[in-house]
């Protein structure tokens, strides 16, 4: 009798772990699957998100694979009121898939960053890998914003625009929100990528510069300045770098790009060199008698080039240290890796540092080839 107690019991137990195997099922039908959600501030200071969402298509058959989505506005005092509010309307939120925040000027100069990601980052749906961008004009204008091609879902345009950086110098590394709320936590000033809505189109266009410390947007730079920063802070992986000689359009392009900073410390003052090597190739040259196969008229080539980077990247810097105030290029790592003392002692005087840092650039350009190009006609020099 008892033997068959115990049986009884086992198969008992065993009977509520397989029902309990789908506890956590979601029906398909009933979720709304978010791809992004924009971030802005009100006139009457609440907290406005704009859901961009995916719209399942049950139907099986091959119009099963468009991407129709529609967007959801909702509003609270605060982002989990918000959020909660979209339930009194449509489907609750379900963001596994979620993969932009996008904040609005306004709301990023006037609130903690930190604090309206604070809810996202806890919710273990969402992904710290999901991209944090903030743009010149309100999210909602970007998220509704309808492109000339119909069939781009706007928040997947933006995803999938941050793969072209071997490309084109001028866009960010994707900041993810896991690695925001890092520099958050310890103080450090960063650089996100900004969109704008533009002429029908998304396009991104320079980035905002985030306060280590008060974790709000303080400014924005041009795209033009991104690209000069990804050669400070070793992230270019491409691009172009156009120029003139005598006049006529030239063009380098970047194939390979290596830069190493290094920090002195000297009578209590840092200073940095900036050793920048690139490889690449003359990919356009207008001039009318070009003669790319002479090693004199290459020589003088990379010359060019390695001033235009060179000034380029010293406008950006500068205007970082006297007009904005604030290192979001980390500079202040590789104090911290060499100079370990001195950091702990001087940490939280580092904004007034960087802005009276002396740093230096070298800068190397190396053209391996010219395409099909060669000599077009005679040339003296």
């Amino acid at each position: 009798m008892k033997r068959r107690r115990l049986l009884l019991s086992c198969f008992t137990c065993l009977l509520f772990l397989l029902s309990a195997g789908c506890w956590d099922i979601k029906d398909i039908e009933t979720l709304t699957f978010v791809r992004g959600v924009g971030i802005d501030e009100t006139d009457d200071q609440k907290v406005k998100l704009t859901y961009q969402n995916l719209v399942p298509n049950m139907g099986g058959s091959q119009e099963g694979t468009s991407t129709d989505y529609i967007n959801v506005e909702t509003k609270g005092k605060n982002v989990l009121e918000a959020v909660s509010h979209v339930a009194l309307k449509d489907q609750p939120i379900y963001s596994d898939h979620l993969k932009i925040f996008l904040i609005g000027k306004s709301h990023a100069e006037h609130h903690d960053i930190q604090g309206t990601l604070n809810h996202f980052i806890r919710d273990d749906e969402v992904r710290r890998s999901s991209y944090l961008l903030v743009t010149r004009d309100s999210a909602s204008k970007v998220i509704n914003q309808k492109l000339n091609s119909q069939e781009k879902v706007p928040v997947e345009h933006i995803f999938e625009t941050s793969k072209n950086r071997d490309y084109n110098g001028k866009i960010l590394l994707p900041t993810r929100i896991g690695r925001a709320s890092d520099y958050f936590q310890i103080g450090v000033s960063f650089l996100v990528q900004s969109v704008d809505a533009v002429n029908d189109e998304l396009i991104y266009n320079g980035a905002g510069i985030i306060h280590g410390k008060t974790r709000k947007l303080i400014g924005f730079i041009p795209a033009n300045d991104v690209q000069a920063l990804n050669w400070i802070m070793n992230r270019i992986s491409g691009g172009v770098v156009p120029s003139t000689y005598k006049g006529f359009p030239i063009t380098y392009e970047i194939k390979k790009a290596t830069t190493k900073v290094e920090p002195y410390l000297k009578n209590g003052k840092i200073s940095f060199k900036v050793n920048i090597k690139t490889s690449g190739k003359l990919s356009e040259d207008q001039y009318p008698y070009e003669n790319s196969y002479d090693e004199r008229y290459i020589k003088r080539y990379e010359r060019i080039f390695s001033k235009k980077i060179k000034k380029r990247i010293h406008k950006a810097v500068r205007h970082l240290q006297t007009e904005v105030g604030v290192d979001p290029i980390y500079l202040n790592r590789q104090v911290r890796i060499k100079y370990p003392d001195y950091w702990e002692k001087h940490r939280n005087e580092w904004d007034q540092l960087f802005q009276e840092a002396n740093i230096q650039y070298d800068v190397k350009v190396s053209i391996l080839n010219f395409g099909a190009e060669g000599a077009s006609k005679p040339f003296n020099w």
